[in-house]
């Protein structure tokens, strides 16, 4: 597996990439959870991974996808992806999407 200097692997830029085909930026970080969880009908849904990655970015608004990378990259090294001492809700299940 072939690992960027941004400590992203290339799976994972393939699979963001995926989920937020089409957005439009900038986005906050709640419309790329919401735009990657309602997949359009023509491809599969982004996968649970996916979706439990985006929860764990840094709060903020995302100008691009190098952008996001550059969240997931951060969140992926052990950077804290909120700030406070406030507790981390629990990522959305592939059941509540239904």
């Amino acid at each position: 597996m072939v690992i960027l200097q941004a400590s992203i692997h290339l799976d994972d830029i393939a699979r963001f990439d995926q989920a937020l085909i089409g957005l439009s930026y900038p986005a906050e970080k709640w419309q790329l959870i919401a735009h990657a969880g309602q997949g359009p009908v023509d491809r599969d849904r982004t996968d649970p991974r996916t979706i439990c990655q985006l929860w764990a970015l840094p709060p903020g608004r995302y100008v691009s996808l190098a952008h996001v990378l550059a969240g997931a990259a951060r969140t992926a090294r052990g950077h804290p992806a909120r700030t406070g001492a406030e507790p981390r809700p629990d990522p959305p299940t592939p059941l509540d999407w239904v």
